[in-house]
């Protein structure tokens, strides 16, 4: 019965959204056709050097949410100076992700701040892509569909569209269900291109998200949970210890299909595991531990 009533609840959500779409909000690009034309001397260069490694050295931190912030600061001026530092943008709109993610999400008083910082990694994203490709930043200028111009890109765009489509993906469900069913076409077709050209990407990120994309959408969307738990399992077979997919599966799989004991193994791994098992995620693991946390505590609401 329940399973039924989430469903229905779904068909009535897109049904109206199809009528709102129109009303979907909108966002100012940040896609740069200038950024070839600039020219640092020894000093800006150098400048920029120290930046970036006061980045790196913060963000190794980046589990206390003042050095988050500390890195994201450090790269975003780097990019200010070299805005063809596509290194600095590519680790500005990740560290953006994380910090709005794994610190500001927990933050009640000020949902504000956490969608509007996803939007901030959303520009990060296109300001690396323009760096990287001006051929890419002219087809956007010229009003071009993201989705038609990446045939210009390759795989070493993967990094920036990938967390220029996280942070959109985050966004979009923040701002409205609306801005959701206008943004779903261009994420769906950025991450296709991501899982063709560099499935593995970020402990298998790309078959991550659309463990989300087809659990998420209703079926006559494009949804279908068997493809969802495919491209879930496929993740968790590649990583076991990336703990966000097992939250991500427990919290859009496992919940619309009413599947408690699932939800409650998936989420007991996470709580369970060793957060160092990944040295170098560490923060992250422990930000999907407290995400497990609360996912725990509001389990009799949820099922």
């Amino acid at each position: 019965m329940m399973r039924s009533l989430k469903i229905g609840h779904w068909v009535a959500l897109v049904s109206l959204a199809a009528l709102v779409a129109s009303c979907g909000s909108t966002r100012e690009s940040a896609w740069d056709t200038s950024a070839g034309s600039v020219q640092l001397d020894d000093a800006a260069r150098a400048q920029v050097a120290q930046l970036m490694a006061a980045a790196e050295a913060a963000y190794a931190n980046r589990g206390d949410q003042a050095q988050a912030k500390a890195a994201i600061d450090a790269w975003t001026k780097a990019a200010e100076i070299d805005p063809t530092n596509v290194e600095a943008l590519n680790e500005l709109t990740h560290a953006i992700y994380f910090y709005a993610d794994c610190h500001l999400r927990f933050d009640e008083d000020n949902p504000d701040l956490y969608k509007n910082m996803h939007e901030e990694g959303i520009k990060a994203g296109e300001r690396a892509l323009s760096a990287m490709s001006p051929a890419f930043a002219e087809k956007m200028a010229a009003g071009e569909r993201v989705e038609d111009a990446i045939s210009v890109l390759n795989a070493s765009a993967v990094p920036a569209l990938y967390w220029r489509s996280s942070n959109m993906g985050r966004w979009a469900i923040l701002e409205s269900f609306a801005t959701l069913l206008s943004y779903k076409d261009e994420i769906r077709e950025i991450m296709e291109f991501c899982l063709a050209n560099n499935s593995d990407y970020f402990y298998s990120g790309p078959n991550r998200y659309f463990g989300v994309f087809y659990a998420k959408a209703p079926g006559f969307a494009g949804g279908d949970m068997k493809k969802a738990a495919a491209f879930f399992n496929t993740a968790i077979d590649a990583y076991p210890d990336y703990f966000g997919t097992r939250i991500l599966m427990a919290e859009e799989w496992a919940v619309k299909e009413d599947n408690r004991p699932l939800f409650e193994e998936l989420v007991n791994y996470v709580l369970k595991g060793d957060p160092n098992v990944i040295p170098e995620l560490v923060p992250e693991s422990i930000c999907e531990q407290r995400k497990a946390k609360k996912l725990m505590a509001e389990i009799d609401d949820t099922f």
